[in-house]
């Protein structure tokens, strides 16, 4: 897997991945409307729950949230959140 790596002020949303099916990429994470798929989570900072409306689903959706100045999704598929 090609690691990703933003360091911003950075609103993150995270939902179980339904559609998962034969992979390990478990967990959907959402940063600007950008969606990136990870096998595993390290949060390192604060979380709260939050809802929003999916477009693409149209209808609400619920994650847990937070914002991070540094995410990385390593070479093993483990999305990491930090400040």
């Amino acid at each position: 897997m090609t690691p990703i790596s933003l360091d911003d002020n950075i609103f993150f949303k995270i939902r179980f991945n339904t559609m998962h099916g034969d992979t390990d990429f478990y967990w959907r994470i959402i940063i600007n409307d950008e969606e990136y798929l990870a096998r595993s989570l390290d949060c390192r900072v604060n979380t709260f729950s939050d809802e929003s409306f999916d477009k693409k689903a149209n209808s609400t959706k619920w994650h847990i949230a937070g914002i991070c100045r540094h995410f990385v999704i390593d070479e093993e598929g483990k999305a990491i959140f930090s400040n």
